[in-house]
């Protein structure tokens, strides 16, 4: 609740800097929307971001499904969402793939950074996620008092939930990435793997988010300057839905049930982003 307030706080003089911004500063300072689907990498992008010259954060965060009513939010409020960023602004987001939304992200001159992960770590974090760290999330009360096991909850994350009387939209977890899939296929888009931000080889991929920024702005950028203040920024302590970071944590929490759960549901999504050959793991 902290954290919600600050960011309403900050509203005020987000809103007095978009009322000077002019078409010119768009162009010239584009807004960085770190998009991802849940429980990929969200806080980190974010951080990453707000290294880059100019980056601004004012804890603003744009959801397709906003955790406390988790309903879709309409077309016409996404794009007046996007319709209200500002030059340089850091914007957290959870948005669905929509040709119209992609339309309006392209019209406001938006940088759009796009974070996926492993889904099966994104099944074991979810299931966290839900039932300790967010008891304001719609789902809370069910992953925490409906479901009785851990086992239950990561089985729950991988093939949603189907009861005709629960009255909440949570399909299985390929279906979720589908909402998102769209984003994988824009030029206009750099999607990366949350597993790439955490490589030993750090530097790599922010210093190629780096180049997508330069190149949709006219921001005169030092990139080792640049790099030295992203790994700066990145401290996992900030963020408030922060467990472990790491990959491969699937491991130890599935059970043989589980892993033939996720193979029939999404192990052809698992072939498709490049995180098996197969379905024989």
């Amino acid at each position: 609740m902290l954290r919600k307030a600050a960011a309403y706080a900050n509203q005020v003089p987000r809103a007095m800097v978009r009322r000077r911004a002019r078409d010119a500063d768009y162009a010239a300072r584009p807004a960085l929307i770190a998009n991802s689907f849940p429980k990929s990498g969200t806080h980190l992008l974010i951080q990453i971001l707000q290294g880059l010259p100019n980056a601004i954060y004012f804890g603003s965060f744009i959801a397709s499904m906003p955790t406390i009513p988790f309903r879709e939010r309409s077309c016409e409020a996404h794009l007046r969402l996007i319709g209200r960023t500002v030059p340089g602004e850091v914007v957290g987001a959870h948005i669905f793939y929509d040709p119209e939304h992609a339309a309006a992200l392209a019209r406001r001159n938006c940088a759009h950074f796009f974070v996926y992960r492993d889904p099966r770590d994104v099944a074991v974090a979810e299931a966290h996620y839900l039932t300790r760290m967010n008891r304001w999330h719609r789902m809370h009360r069910y992953f925490a008092r409906h479901l009785e096991t851990d086992g239950e909850r990561i089985s729950a994350a991988i093939l949603g939930v189907s009861d005709p009387d629960f009255p909440y939209d949570y399909p299985d977890i390929a279906r979720r990435f589908a909402r998102y899939r769209g984003w994988l296929d824009r030029t206009d888009v750099f999607a990366m793997r949350f597993e790439d931000l955490i490589s030993e080889n750090r530097r790599e991929t922010p210093a190629r988010i780096t180049s997508f920024y330069g190149s949709r702005g006219d921001v005169k950028i030092d990139a080792d300057a640049v790099l030295d203040e992203i790994e700066a920024n990145i401290d996992p302590r900030k963020s408030h839905t922060f467990r472990e970071g790491r990959s491969g944590g699937w491991k130890k929490a599935f059970t043989p049930r589980h892993k033939e759960q996720m193979k029939r549901v999404a192990g052809q999504l698992l072939i498709d982003l490049g995180y098996e050959q197969d379905h024989a793991w």
